[in-house]
């Protein structure tokens, strides 16, 4: 980085520090500090709503999983639409109908407090464990484009976002958030000119989107499984090899995008605090709903755009010569001498490799009518393809030092580490600056917005509830604001811990996979079960999480249907123990 890079890089992050710091005047109570007075316009917590979901993961993880996938992770969007519209109907007016400062609150009114207390305790383990990787994937990219160590970096992350949230409160969190998402965005805008500038001299934009389609990077819409089985496997017959494959094992198809995809953001942006906080801090039941719908209209085509952007990095890489590895720490590796000999034969193959595709590309961009006209230069650029990525895992296995439990090394992947590549070779003075600044500023919007809201819980459903229930309001304050500070530090100790490996986006989604469907579950019990009581609500919300937890152990089931799992266990669960407390009435 020059200079002028790190003046802008710097000048963005002592801004939103002090636009955070200056909320401070409207953080003087707990209505204030977790609600924001009620006073937040709809639009800027719709923002702020979109900024927290467009996090450093979704800039670094998703542009990687563009390029190394295609676009068919944008099948797990397919449900938000219709999952916003469900939570305007039935969620957002229970929660406004009574002055909250968590929804789980309202849990209590329904199923007692040992039902309020546990879904609480299952919002903060899930964000808790998710926060780590939140704040490495930015950690990494900084690391990778400045020279810091990689715990400088989570450091540097850590301190700065929880100084201006222990201050401000959800207000900083919120007006921070709306200048960051439009930093992000104007990152992102600048990256795609890049990109169109370096490609549509060599192919117009009509073969550009040919050859990507061909290649199998345009997969957005994957409506017949793969596989036929109905009942999945289990794991025992996984490692056997034996049984049939089933489509609960496909990752990203149009069905798991729908029913799995709809439950978890159901449940994400309905159930969990630090998306659910934002819904607490508008005015009224219209306004929360106005800024839940600005997320379903907008955030299915930011995604899709974030994801054709890796496919475009992959289209320019294929133009202009591709790297045999993006991760820093395997290019270090590879030119050890242990190592040496061995990636100069692969590299050697694979310029090879790479001539042969970029030989395939233009003969069937220059077919006149598309790559279907001609099934036999389509299936030699589809191989010189599969090549290309074989020849690529092949040099990550070898240097990537990590083994499975039988001691055969892993392919350690380099997803997270292709758009940081990307842009530290390829953008000009002060737009190099301004993209760091955008990684950050989405680092920093989803942080922020998870500390303030692991403290809310914290205060509200424990250290009120249980501990000091006729604490001061300014008693409580003062806990939370250490809280907030408390939370800041271990997700800076977790950050430090975490082992990243693969698309941190899938990762986090994984995470919350495990908790967010039972959160759902018990939240549907208490609107459309109203005989339930306390007893089916406490074991519904058990039921849901071990369900879970017996068919990730015992078969083979892709994480997004971990969501209807756990919301589904909860409703049998709790609707069966009602169902026999009527009849023992």
């Amino acid at each position: 980085m020059r200079i002028v890079d790190w003046i802008v890089f710097f000048a963005f992050l002592a801004y939103v520090v002090w636009d955070g710091v200056r909320r401070r005047d409207s953080a003087k109570n707990l209505e204030g500090y977790y609600a924001g007075s009620r006073s937040i316009p709809w639009w800027a917590a719709g923002l702020s709503i979109m900024a927290t979901q467009a996090s450093a993961i979704t800039i670094i993880g998703t542009t990687g999983q563009g390029h190394e996938h295609g676009m068919d992770f944008v099948q797990t969007y397919f449900g938000l639409p219709f999952a916003m519209v469900l939570l305007c109907i039935f969620l957002v007016p229970f929660f406004r109908s009574r002055a909250v400062l968590t929804p789980y609150e309202l849990l209590e009114d329904r199923f007692g407090p040992a039902t309020r207390t546990l879904a609480s305790l299952i919002f903060l383990a899930s964000r808790c464990l998710a926060l780590g990787a939140v704040i490495y994937a930015p950690a990494v990219a900084l690391s990778a484009m400045i020279g810091l160590q990689t715990w400088e970096s989570v450091v540097v992350i850590g301190v700065l976002t929880t100084g201006y949230t222990v201050i401000g409160g959800v207000s900083a969190v919120i007006w921070t958030d709306v200048k960051q998402m439009t930093v992000i965005l104007l990152g992102l805008v600048l990256v795609l000119f890049f990109l169109l500038r370096d490609l549509l001299p060599v192919f117009d934009f009509g073969q550009v989107l040919d050859l990507a389609g061909a290649a199998g990077k345009l997969n957005a819409l994957e409506v017949e499984p793969e596989h036929a089985g109905l009942w999945p496997r289990t794991l025992a017959e996984v490692a056997s090899g034996t049984g049939q494959p089933s489509f609960w094992e496909e990752k990203y198809n149009l069905w798991a995008g729908l029913f799995g995809g709809l439950f978890l953001h159901l449940s994400y942006f309905g159930c969990d605090h630090s998306q659910a906080q934002r819904l607490l801090t508008s005015k009224d039941v219209d306004a929360s709903r106005k800024s839940l719908l600005m997320s379903a209209f907008a955030k299915v085509p930011m995604q899709a755009f974030v994801l054709l952007l890796g496919v475009l990095m992959w289209l320019f890489y294929a133009v202009h010569g591709q790297p045999l590895l993006y991760k820093a720490t395997q290019v270090e590796a590879a030119a050890s001498a242990e190592f040496a000999p061995a990636v100069a034969e692969i590299q050697a193959r694979f310029d090879v490799a790479l001539a042969e595709r970029r030989q395939n590309m233009e003969a069937l961009a220059a077919l006149p009518g598309g790559p279907s006209s001609d099934a036999a230069a389509l299936a030699r650029y589809q191989e010189s393809v599969r090549n290309v990525q074989a020849i690529r895992k092949e040099a990550r296995t070898l240097v990537g030092g990590e083994v499975d439990g039988n001691g055969v090394p892993k392919d350690v992947a380099d997803t997270n580490d292709i758009f940081c590549r990307f842009i530290l070779d390829q953008m000009p003075p002060v737009l190099l600056g301004l993209i760091i600044a955008a990684i950050f500023a989405a680092a920093m919007s989803s942080i922020d917005s998870v500390l303030n809201a692991l403290s809310g819980a914290t205060v509200v459903d424990i250290y009120k509830r249980w501990l000091r229930p006729d604490c001061s309001e300014r008693e409580a304050l003062r806990v939370g604001r250490g809280l907030t500070l408390f939370w800041g530090a271990v997700a800076t100790y977790m950050a430090l811990s975490f082992a990243g490996g693969g698309s941190i986006v899938e990762q986090i989604n994984k995470i919350g996979s495990f908790f967010y469907g039972s959160l759902l579950g018990i939240f549907a019990l208490a609107l459309f079960v109203p005989r339930a009581g306390a007893l089916a609500g406490a074991l519904g919300l058990i039921g849901g999480m071990a369900s879970v937890l017996v068919v990730h152990n015992v078969y083979k089931v892709e994480f997004l249907w971990y969501n209807v799992i756990g919301c589904v266990g909860v409703l049998a669960v709790g609707g069966a123990v009602a169902l026999f407390e009527r009849r023992r009435a």
